[in-house]
């Protein structure tokens, strides 16, 4: 069983336009709606590919209420924390051939009383679930704390052992953070440019990555570490073993949480206990089958399935 945690959950909302025009009127069809954040995501991919998940975080608001009714329909369980404040919006706009734009609010404010109640009912879940296998720590959050997911990581570790395998999909300071502490996850995913963040030099190869995963102290205890790379796939570490992973050319649709539903591929495989190269695939083909799709966060089976086998992975 999986379970994922989003302390920053969204309504999303998707516009497509030809043209897009800076400073001018612009005209779209009605946005295709649904609901995002990154530990939501992941398990909504990882309950398609076939695992038991349960989802928690925070809601807030007139969105919150929004988010709770769409998520009823979801399949996997979940139990949300009501807080003040207003779960946020985020706008995507596909324009100008496959360009990207992003509008993204900050989201309701998690003060240290919401942290002790989720970390409760994490802790509380795995004590009643005992077929815990894997947490997916997902996302922004809008704290001061900048310590709150390394002071989740150390928690849950102590609370729960080392045997559960602790996802960690976050960036900047917390993700930096994380990783200058004694408690690390066990797989982190950033991207080349949160990747360039972290290590505080401009990467744009993958042979500047693989060198820094080779040379950087800042990875050491982190098991596996999946670093991609938009269409040119993602290099990745797997305890001392580094792989390039190369990925099938698709028509785009939304590429909107293809990081995303590489976690929850990566979950799921991790919870069936599958091998390297068997998880490897799964995270790859789990992001590129989510970019093939309108809504954000979802995949089809079929296409996971079919694209696995396509990826193409050296050492």
């Amino acid at each position: 069983m999986i379970i994922s945690l989003t302390l920053n959950p969204s309504v999303d909302y998707l516009y497509e336009i030809d043209s897009f025009q800076l400073g001018k009127l612009n005209r779209f069809k009605n946005p295709v709606r649904m609901v995002g954040g990154k530990g939501i995501n992941a398990g909504r991919t990882a309950s398609i590919l076939g695992s038991k998940v349960w989802a928690t975080g925070v809601l807030a608001g007139k969105n919150g209420e929004l988010v709770r009714s769409i998520l009823e329909k979801e399949e996997f369980s979940k139990d949300f924390l009501d807080i003040d404040g207003e779960t946020r919006n985020a706008i995507t706009i596909m324009h100008n051939n496959g360009i990207q734009t992003e509008m993204i609010e900050v989201g309701p404010y998690v003060n240290e009383i919401t942290e002790e109640e989720i970390l409760r009912k994490i802790i509380q879940q795995s004590n009643i679930s005992t077929n815990i296998e894997v947490i997916c720590l997902c996302g922004s959050v809008n704290s001061k704390n900048e310590n709150l997911y390394q002071n989740f990581i150390k928690i849950i570790k102590k609370r729960l052992g080392n045997d559960i395998k602790i996802l960690a999909d976050i960036s900047r300071t917390q993700l930096k953070n994380v990783l200058e502490s004694d408690y690390k996850p066990y797989f982190i995913k950033p991207n080349i440019h949160e990747f360039s963040e972290i290590i505080d030099t401009v990467v744009t190869t993958k042979d500047e990555i693989v060198y820094h995963l080779k040379n950087s102290t800042l990875f050491d205890g982190v098991p596996l570490i999946i670093v991609s790379c938009g269409e040119d796939g993602a290099i990745a570490k797997f305890n001392n073993e580094i792989y390039d992973l190369k990925i099938p050319k698709i028509d785009l649709v939304n590429p909107t949480g293809s990081g995303d539903a590489t976690v929850g591929g990566v979950a799921y495989a991790l919870d069936n206990k599958l091998t390297t190269e068997e998880i490897l695939r799964y995270a790859m083909a789990s992001g590129v089958a989510n970019a093939m799709e309108e809504a954000v966060g979802f995949v089809d089976k079929k296409n996971v399935n079919d694209i696995k086998n396509k990826i193409i992975i050296n050492k």
